[in-house]
């Protein structure tokens, strides 16, 4: 008795599906054995979107079923790449690029900023966003910044105790990028606006 084609056609996607089903199980059981030592990168509030791709998809050096690992490459950690070259395999070159960069950004440096797993902050920060932006420029502290006002205070940082919020960005917390671009910009100082009036207005009506 001849088997009908139709039959074959649907032995054939039930193998196809199983197999579907099987794999993403295998690349999780993977994971976990991961997780079973380094549990602790994952448990934050954010998480890196590229722990769904495994473990592997970063640290692609790594032998993974030797403990302890062996060393096949010659990068940290057992990486797939140093530096921002790696964060570049996901994340699109071009949005790093411009006529002012900023300095970690230049040096290819991410991770001076950002965690590679997990963080308690947004983005991937290392500490608190406007906290950060003042550990490496403390001197913005000295004195007023941008204008002086009657108080002497100057414009807001976003480290102040009484929360300002973000009047372009909704639900967002006034700091340091709601003026300045993180990463880079086409304007002096990373700035996001052109200098001036035009500038305050974004934000002042007037």
């Amino acid at each position: 008795m001849k088997t009908k084609p139709s039959l074959i056609a649907n032995l054939a996607w039930s193998w196809v599906l199983a197999l579907g089903c099987v794999l993403p199980a295998l690349a999780q059981d993977k994971d976990k054995a991961c997780l079973d030592c380094h549990a602790a990168v994952a448990q934050k509030k954010v998480v890196h979107a590229a722990l769904e791709k495994g473990c592997v998809y970063c640290h692609a050096e790594i032998e993974s079923n030797a403990l302890p690992h062996k060393i096949k490459g010659k990068t940290a950690k057992e990486r797939s790449a140093e530096g921002s070259a790696m964060c570049d395999e996901c994340h699109e070159k071009k949005l790093f690029e411009g006529k002012v960069v900023h300095g970690p950004i230049a040096v290819g440096n991410c991770q001076g900023c950002h965690t590679p797993h997990a963080s308690e902050f947004r983005g991937l920060l290392k500490m608190e966003p406007a906290a950060l932006c003042l550990d490496c420029h403390p001197d913005t502290l000295k004195a007023p910044h941008v204008i002086a006002g009657f108080t002497r205070s100057g414009h807001p940082l976003g480290n102040e105790k009484k929360e300002a919020k973000d009047p372009l960005r909704a639900g967002q917390k006034f700091y340091c990028v709601s003026c300045h671009e993180p990463h880079r910009s086409e304007l002096p100082k990373l700035n996001r606006f052109a200098k001036g009036m035009v500038s305050c207005q974004k934000c002042h009506k007037m």
